[in-house]
């Protein structure tokens, strides 16, 4: 983890300075390191503030809050501390901008997807404890990206930033998820290397014998691992803290749950069959899996999502589930498609 002379630094036009002086004070009061303006009359006498400027967005400050208002954009000071800091943001593909709303001025490079706080919203303490926040999460250096490991589990937990059990959930599962894209994309492409099983007969017993496997792995999932018990059990009743290796356990089996849908399908793939109409009926069977594949593939880019902004969001008020979609739904076209090939094996 880098090391930073400050923890933040406040990036606003002097037309906003009042505003900007109430986060700032209040983020001292918290223990907060803030390189302000006025503190570093002395540091900054006599020296290009330009390259001044450049050292001090670009190293010396964990993260940069530009307060973004109509009079921000027009801020030669402002504009320069926001490009190195983007810049930063690029090389490093770290976050570094945390962004704070006086009004809904855009700023050119600021993306609208980015999360912000919004002061006509958000108190001065509110903000200024969201940033603690941030800075918490930054200590346990846990990122969606972090390898998971017991020290860095520990970590997390250690400082518990909000939303930490979120955090290690998605961290979790976008990684076994990850690990498991290949196979994910050739399922779609309808293709598993040969198993070595062969088919001699016309089928039917096997691919009867191959809907109740799925639908015992659905069964399981839905009632016994991913229960509103075993969720809460994992990251606590409302107010409570969660259990960090409950929540690792969790996430495990949902990639687990997945893998084993890609497997099912990948056997069907992967099986030679004697009798052509015996494989069509197969292949069409392995397309069960689709719906269900696809709606945990999307969860799983949606939480990653909601963890790169996830103080942002619980700072706001917005409520985040961990809900895991088990669909178990074949589309009533593929049914009928499978239905009829069936009836040219049972002929």
């Amino acid at each position: 983890m880098a090391e930073y002379e400050f923890d933040v630094a406040p990036s606003f036009a002097v037309e906003d300075r009042a505003q900007v002086l109430q986060v700032v004070h209040r983020l001292k009061d918290l223990g907060v390191s803030v390189y302000y303006d006025e503190d570093q009359l002395v540091e900054r006498w006599g020296l290009d503030l330009v390259e001044h400027t450049s050292e001090t967005f670009g190293h010396r400050v964990r993260y940069v809050l530009p307060f973004v208002s109509r009079h921000y954009v027009d801020e030669r000071w402002a504009r320069l501390q926001h490009r190195v800091s983007q810049a930063r943001a690029l090389d490093q593909q770290a976050e570094v901008l945390l962004p704070i709303r006086i009004d809904d001025t855009d700023v050119p490079g600021l993306l609208s997807t980015v999360g912000y706080l919004d002061v006509r919203v958000h108190s001065t303490d509110v903000i200024a404890r969201a940033v603690v926040q941030k800075l918490a999460q930054h200590r346990a250096s846990f990122t969606a990206t972090t390898p998971i490991t017991p020290q860095s589990v520990a970590a997390l937990a250690r400082e518990k930033p909000r939303g930490w059990e979120y955090l290690l959930y998605v961290t979790v599962v976008a990684q076994g998820l990850a690990e498991l894209e290949r196979k994910y994309r050739e399922h779609f492409l309808r293709y598993a290397p040969r198993n070595g099983a062969v088919e001699h007969s016309n089928g039917i017993a096997l691919i009867r014998d191959r809907n109740v496997l799925l639908g015992e792995i659905i069964k399981v999932a839905v009632d016994t691992v991913f229960t509103a018990d075993t969720q809460e059990a994992a990251f606590g009743r409302p107010g409570a803290p969660g259990d960090p290796d409950r929540i690792v356990h969790l996430g495990e089996l949902f990639v687990r749950t997945f893998d084993e849908i890609l497997e099912w399908a990948r056997d069907i793939h992967g099986t030679s069959y004697a009798d052509d109409h015996a494989r069509t009926a197969a292949r069409i069977q392995a397309q069960f899996a689709d719906q269900q594949l696809r709606a945990m593939h999307g969860v799983a880019h949606d939480l990653r999502e909601v963890a790169d902004t996830l103080v942002e969001r619980l700072t706001a008020g917005e409520q985040i589930t961990m809900t895991v979609p088990l669909v178990f739904e074949v589309d009533p076209a593929l049914e009928r498609e499978f239905k009829a090939a069936l009836d040219k094996l049972s002929r």
